[in-house]
């Protein structure tokens, strides 16, 4: 079962969602690229997908297809503790769809702008970044500001050359002074040890849709800034998710927005 964040952000979650139990998941959409999860709210979370990791059972990924819809929200986020990659993604997107209300009623306690993660991150030349997750947009970016980037990625399609594996973060990622984690770590069960390593960095960075989650149990564990999304189209976006569209294609239905606790 995946550890102990995950499990407190459901905590959370619960005590600060007024209702909880009334809200209903009105419609789920596991697409290629990202799965989302809109509520009878009518708020939406998304999720990566990881198709290339869920194994087909036949020629369906999930076998309980067709109850979902209706299901209380809070029960379908609880799939997030699932270790069946296919159940997580899916609790991870209703978690994300429920962490909506709890940011929502909780503004005062944030620090929220818009723009790109890398834009509002200090970086100099002699710091280190690890990179989690071969996020390409990103590494040009980086490379301006600092030549010592180390980016690490689990999927080999994804591996080019001078991209780490991921099994190479026990090495790499301590000796970071700026650790970018992609929000996928939520969903896959690696994000307790991801933050654990890179407590030596003086900014953690967790960064992508999948990163939409009420912030402050990632706080609590260290990460300095969210760089995640608003989505500002909600059924527009269930059928970017529905025609297996994914981050690229979310411009013109979410904004791009950084999340770091506000200072007192």
């Amino acid at each position: 079962m995946p550890g102990r964040i995950i499990r407190e952000l459901l905590q959370s979650v619960k005590a600060e969602v007024e209702n909880i139990d009334a809200i209903k998941a009105k419609k789920v959409v596991i697409g290629l690229g990202y799965t989302a999860v809109q509520l009878s709210t009518e708020h939406v979370g998304l999720c990566y997908t990881f198709s290339s990791e869920i194994a087909p059972n036949c020629c369906q990924i999930w076998k309980k297809a067709g109850t979902l819809a209706g299901s209380q929200a809070i029960k379908i986020a609880e799939l997030s503790l699932s270790w069946d990659l296919s159940e997580a993604v899916v609790g991870v997107a209703a978690l994300n769809a429920l962490s909506q209300l709890a940011i929502e009623k909780n503004l005062n306690r944030y620090t929220i702008a818009e723009g790109d993660l890398i834009d509002q991150i200090k970086i100099k030349p002699s710091d280190t970044v690890a990179l989690v997750g071969n996020i390409h947009p990103f590494v040009p970016k980086i490379m301006e500001k600092t030549r010592n980037i180390f980016i690490l990625e689990r999927n080999p399609r994804l591996r080019e050359a001078n991209v780490f594996p991921d099994t190479a973060a026990e090495e790499i990622i301590p000796q970071a002074t700026v650790a970018i984690i992609t929000g996928t770590a939520l969903a896959n069960g690696t994000i307790d040890r991801l933050l654990e390593l890179s407590k030596n960095a003086k900014e953690v960075a967790l960064v992508g849709p999948t990163a939409s989650m009420l912030p402050d149990p990632l706080f609590k564990h260290g990460v300095t800034i969210i760089g995640s999304i608003k989505i500002t189209d909600n059924e527009k976006i269930l059928q970017v998710v529905s025609e297996g569209g994914g981050t690229p294609s979310f411009k013109n239905v979410c904004k791009q927005i950084t999340i770091r606790p506000k200072q007192n």
